[in-house]
């Protein structure tokens, strides 16, 4: 039998629970659908719950979603889901059952407000005022984490290390880093050791965690106990930044 979201195709009939109601909701009314999945011994997850999603900014900007919930144990987030491995995780959802965006760990307001902006314009409703995080994150969206905590929770969960890139997104070096050495599929590959992390300089989640580089893009690798194992500062080309990956990767 073939799946019906996503991965399988199934007879409507055979859907069942909320999940089910929500997506069938979407599509006879033509609306896009935000599936916020969770786990019950998830910290991040509450505290997404409790300040993020229900920040007045946030439920203003997500009205044009339909909006579920669901633990990532339950039977029918297991079958219509992609499979997920951290919580929290973010589904947005067209009508049709196409992932646009896949959201993992926590978020504050900002960053998430991006996202929500780049699924909309992503599904064609996307006011000409919002910033999509298109214009800001041009690097493959579930690759990275955007706060230490949920990337070091989630490094501990798989087994690997972290990488943090640290930018200037008004850089024009910072952009090419992105755009051109961390899209690589030879550095993406090389890199699937590392749980990848992205902060902005002077930011301040890059302050509190120690990451002040005069350079930006500086690249940080860490184990997750803290341990520094290389910190690349500057641009580098994909050869070049090769270098810096597999050095780092002999320290661990």
């Amino acid at each position: 039998m073939k799946k019906f979201l996503l991965f399988i195709s199934v007879p409507i009939l055979l859907l069942s629970g909320e999940l089910k109601n929500t997506l069938m909701k979407a599509k006879r009314e033509h609306k896009p659908v935000m599936v916020y999945v969770k786990a019950e011994s998830c910290t991040y997850c509450q505290k997404m719950k409790n300040t993020t999603l229900s920040d007045g900014d946030i439920q203003q900007n997500i009205q044009d979603f339909i909006f579920v919930e669901v633990d990532k144990a339950d039977a029918e987030a297991i079958k219509y889901l992609p499979v997920t491995q951290y919580t929290p995780t973010i589904y947005f959802i067209s009508p049709k059952f196409k992932v646009v965006n896949t959201v993992k760990g926590y978020l504050p307001k900002d960053d998430f407000n991006l996202w929500i902006n780049d699924s909309k314009s992503k599904l064609g409703i996307l006011g000409t005022e919002e910033k999509s995080v298109h214009e800001v994150f041009t690097t493959k969206g579930e690759d990275w984490f955007y706060d230490m905590a949920s990337a070091e929770d989630y490094a501990r969960q798989t087994g690997k290390e972290i990488m943090v890139y640290v930018e200037n997104r008004r850089s024009s070096w910072s952009q090419r880093m992105r755009q051109e050495t961390l899209s690589d599929e030879r550095i993406k590959d090389a890199l699937n050791q590392f749980v990848w992390v992205k902060l902005e300089k002077n930011s301040a989640e890059a302050l509190s965690h120690g990451f002040s580089p005069k350079l930006a893009p500086t690249v940080y690798f860490r184990k997750v106990d803290g341990t520094e194992l290389a910190t690349a500062k500057g641009y580098f080309s994909p050869k070049d930044f090769l270098l810096w990956v597999n050095y780092a990767k002999g320290k661990m």
